[in-house]
């Protein structure tokens, strides 16, 4: 129990300083542009990182997505424009090019269709805005070691939440697909099982090896990201799915 409880602490400090990183990189941001910029959360949940990611960057206005009534109402509630919809299988209810950033943090292993929801982050986004994008990485030094034993990587557990692994240079080659975005900067996060502070210097040297990455990409182009990944799908790419009008896949 001891050991598990201190593997918990450890992944939990990694998600704090991920979040440090992302207001950080907001910040960073926010001196690139004028004040009144839209900030959209995939995965905002109750919308009080949400809140705390606006402030960094200096928004005036804050969208964001959310599955769960409960934590969606909370969102509102905190004066957050909510979409309560599914990622996997709806569009996003915002216009083109309205957007100047977008968040989406432990967001895509959870989702088995990334298509869409990649090819509508892309869509609102005004180009030259920027998507700020986080994963659990495949390719971590602890999922190595695992691997090199025979066992399974903790990011994609069979009895787990996620659904897809990604490695650092593979997801990197998904935001780029088709000139779509241009990456701008990785920030590794996290050399499990090494502790914060001493893993800081470690992961930002070796962001491939880290626990989690965050990659910052600037929309490039209006080219349509969802052309690419239909054309994927055409050659063998069997996990795209269009929505139906109604929503529905």
């Amino acid at each position: 129990m001891e050991a598990s409880d201190r593997a918990a602490r450890l992944c939990s400090r990694v998600l704090e300083e991920v979040e440090e990183r992302i207001e950080s990189m907001l910040e960073q941001l926010r001196g690139q542009r004028a004040q009144g910029s839209t900030l959209l959360d995939i995965g905002c949940w109750d919308g009080s990182r949400t809140v705390t990611r606006g402030r960094s960057l200096g928004a005036n206005r804050l969208l964001g997505v959310e599955v769960y009534d409960g934590p969606a109402q909370e969102a509102s509630e905190r004066g957050i424009d909510v979409a309560r919809i599914d990622l996997e299988a709806e569009p996003l209810p915002f216009p083109d090019g309205s957007v100047d950033v977008v968040v989406c943090n432990q967001v895509l292993e959870h989702l088995k269709n990334i298509w869409l929801p990649m090819s509508e982050m892309h869509r609102v986004l005004r180009v030259g805005g920027h998507a700020l994008l986080s994963v659990p990485n495949l390719g971590s030094l602890h999922n190595r070691v695992l691997l090199a034993f025979g066992r399974q990587p903790t990011s994609i557990r069979v009895f787990g939440p996620h659904v897809r692994g990604y490695t650092l240079s593979e997801f990197s080659n998904l935001v780029e697909r088709g000139g779509a975005y241009e990456i701008e900067r990785t920030r590794g996060v996290g050399l499990y099982p090494i502790p914060s502070p001493w893993s800081r210097p470690l992961s930002t040297l070796w962001a491939g090896a880290s626990h989690t990455f965050i990659v910052q990409a600037r929309k490039a182009s209006d080219h349509a990201m969802l052309e690419e990944y239909l054309g994927d799908q055409a050659v063998g790419t069997q996990t795209y799915y269009a929505p139906s009008p109604s929503g529905a896949e």
